[in-house]
């Protein structure tokens, strides 16, 4: 199996490095491009007076780009990396992006948990491997403070 078109999913979380880092490797295994996708949901933001709904997404955009920037700069450096930031629902978001750009695998993370719900994936994790006709690789990153 060839991956010529790798999507990397990442949040504002610092396990973003990690799961960058792990896309990266199988970026270079295969000689693949690509890209990263972060995804600003509008539905999580509060409707409060002050900042606005508009002014509350054009912030968590500025935040995206930013920490995507960070990551292309500390993981990437010299690859050259598309950089995708998507509104709307994020399993949804990834997966268009991902047929709409052609990628071959997707690759994006959950957040382990200890006990019983270490067992479970993260729901944008679970969504997309239950509706993406993408093969799609997990990257477990446990989070210290669980």
């Amino acid at each position: 199996m060839e991956f010529h078109r790798i999507l990397i999913a990442i949040d504002s979380n610092p396990s973003s490095e990690v799961i960058a880092q792990s896309g990266l490797q199988l970026a270079q295994q295969y000689k693949s491009e690509v890209a990263l996708i972060s995804v600003i949901n509008e539905d999580d933001q509060l409707d409060t007076d002050p900042p606005t709904s508009t002014e509350l997404t054009d912030m968590m955009e500025h935040i995206c780009n930013k920490h995507q920037l960070n990551v292309i700069d500390k993981v990437f450096k010299s690859t050259p990396v598309k950089s995708f930031i998507e509104k709307g629902t994020a399993y949804k978001a990834i997966i268009k992006i991902a047929e709409q750009w052609g990628a071959d695998i997707i690759v994006m993370g959950t957040h382990g948990k200890k006990g019983l719900t270490h067992l479970i994936m993260g729901s944008v994790a679970e969504q997309v491997i239950r509706h993406s006709k993408k093969t799609v690789v997990v990257i477990p990153v446990i989070d210290p403070h669980s």
